[in-house]
């Protein structure tokens, strides 16, 4: 039997291919691919409560939530859930791709940092996690660096079944194209596992970041805090 999965995370954090890893290697049903952008079932939802921050009109949602449980009721799936998964990008190079996105896209000039909505989307969850033993964080470098270990970290925690024989169990972990993004190379890979995104930045704008978001919530996320670049 299909377990039920659902992953979130905002606009270029990876969903896209978390999403392909999941259902290449493992029978899981994943209900949270809702085009109406507005709904909790929309893998990009904008769950947290200060809705100035959503930065497109179609994500403009009024729906807070008090706890996870009524969040959970509130989605109306027929079959439980087995697990929530979040994954994020380090703010860094997520910031950079963000805008590039919200420029394509044509998004509205913000009155705030983007960095802001980083914040409330990821320590939103948090909130949430110390409700339930369903929610897991994972971060996209690590699926870049040693997918298989994060995929078996998955499987093991939500005891999922292999796509295929018993008797086949190696995870696949290879991906050249995912949905809206580019083709993996090594060169993609290079630029998120040797920093090189950092060089887009000056001392000053990484402070700006550094400045919005606290000190605990990149701690949780297992994410260094950058000073200052190395030229």
């Amino acid at each position: 039997m299909k377990k039920t999965l659902l992953h979130y995370g905002l606009q270029r954090s990876g969903t896209n291919f978390l999403e392909s890893l999941l259902k290449k290697n493992f029978k899981v049903s994943i209900p949270n691919l809702r085009k109406e952008r507005e709904h909790p079932l929309q893998k990009h939802f904008r769950l947290y409560d200060d809705k100035t921050k959503i930065p497109e009109p179609k994500y403009y949602n009024k729906i807070t939530y008090e706890n996870f449980k009524e969040f959970e009721k509130s989605l109306g799936l027929s079959k439980e859930i087995q697990g929530v998964i979040i994954i994020s990008k380090d703010p860094y190079s997520w910031l950079l791709s963000y805008e590039k996105w919200a420029k394509k896209c044509s998004w509205p000039n913000p009155e705030y940092h983007y960095i802001e909505e980083y914040y409330l989307f990821l320590n939103k969850w948090r909130e949430f996690q110390k409700q339930t033993d369903k929610i897991i964080f994972i971060r996209y470098i690590d699926l870049l660096q040693k997918p298989e270990k994060i995929l078996s970290q998955i499987q093991e925690k939500f005891e999922l079944k292999n796509k295929f024989s018993i008797f086949n169990s190696k995870l696949t972990t290879t991906q050249k194209k995912v949905a809206v993004s580019d083709v993996f190379t090594q060169k993609k890979k290079d630029y998120y596992i040797k920093q090189h995104y950092l060089t887009k930045y000056t001392n000053q704008s990484l402070k700006s970041i550094n400045d919005i978001l606290p000190n605990e919530l990149m701690q949780f996320l297992q994410y260094e805090i950058i000073h200052q670049k190395n030229d």
